[in-house]
């Protein structure tokens, strides 16, 4: 701790870039940061403490200050340094705070862009997908051998199918991520498995014994089946310079009931 000539309290410090994007008028926009006044990338600001505020390192006071002022406390080593202070150092009002320190704050460690993607992705609240199927998952619900069974999403949205971004940030520096379902995967449960780009179409009665137009299958034995629809997620990310995909899945299942038509009707 070091007291400024103008009575700030100096904790000289850099920011934790994993504590968060900072109070609303200080830190970066969700793109990546705000820019400085000379036009660099606002990740590559230094954040210090200054009587319990969030200030901007500005470097090393030009000129030194005389070694009789009291911001040296006497001190002979070291030198005094400058950091701009206030509701908002970059569209003021401000104050610039002048302290004593033995070695300039040294820049917190850029974060891994690749965690923050992860970051994001928790951030999404992704879930698999409601499954929608006929014959439906119901007790009493029989399917009849040789019909074309449709499956689909029920109400497919954001946390299902995607498209859904997130911006997650540390400090000054954020990632932004964007996930959506590539494909679905459906094991029926019978050694077949069928592969659907979309969400499917929902049945309806006025299909009657048509095939679904996207998305369907047909057993040929009688019996009772697990089937599971496994959602392929692809995630691109981008921020701090970087970029990079992340893979995954997430999947549901249910229970159906095939029967041979003959011994449905008697």
């Amino acid at each position: 701790m070091q007291w400024s000539d103008n009575g700030m309290k100096c904790e000289v410090t850099a920011d934790d870039p994993g504590s968060g994007g900072g109070d609303g008028d200080t830190g970066g926009d969700a793109s990546g940061g705000s820019g400085n006044d000379d036009g660099s990338d606002g990740g590559g600001d230094l954040r210090i403490t200054v009587d319990g505020q969030s200030c901007l390192y500005i470097g090393l006071a030009d000129p030194q200050p005389p070694r009789d002022r009291p911001v040296w406390e006497g001190n002979e080593d070291g030198a005094i340094h400058t950091a701009l202070c206030g509701a908002n150092q970059r569209f003021g009002p401000t104050v610039e705070a002048e302290f004593w320190a033995p070695d300039a704050p040294e820049a917190p460690p850029t974060p891994d862009p690749a965690e923050l993607a992860e970051q994001a992705r928790a951030q999404m609240n992704l879930r698999a997908i409601d499954i929608g199927i006929v014959p439906e998952d119901e007790p009493g619900s029989i399917g009849i051998v040789g019909m074309p069974q449709w499956m689909w999403v029920v109400d497919p949205g954001r946390h299902t199918m995607g498209p859904i971004t997130e911006t997650a940030t540390a400090g000054n520096f954020s990632v932004t991520a964007t996930a959506r379902v590539d494909k679905i995967v459906w094991n029926m449960g019978d050694g077949t498995t069928v592969t659907c780009v979309g969400s499917g179409t929902p049945y309806e009665d006025k299909y009657d014994i048509a095939d679904s137009p996207d998305c369907g299958h047909r057993y040929t034995r009688q019996g009772e089946y697990k089937v599971t629809a496994t959602s392929y997620w692809i995630l691109q990310w981008q921020g701090i310079g970087d970029t990079g995909t992340i893979e995954f899945t997430l999947e549901d299942s249910t229970d159906i009931v095939m029967g041979e038509a003959q011994v449905i009707t008697q």
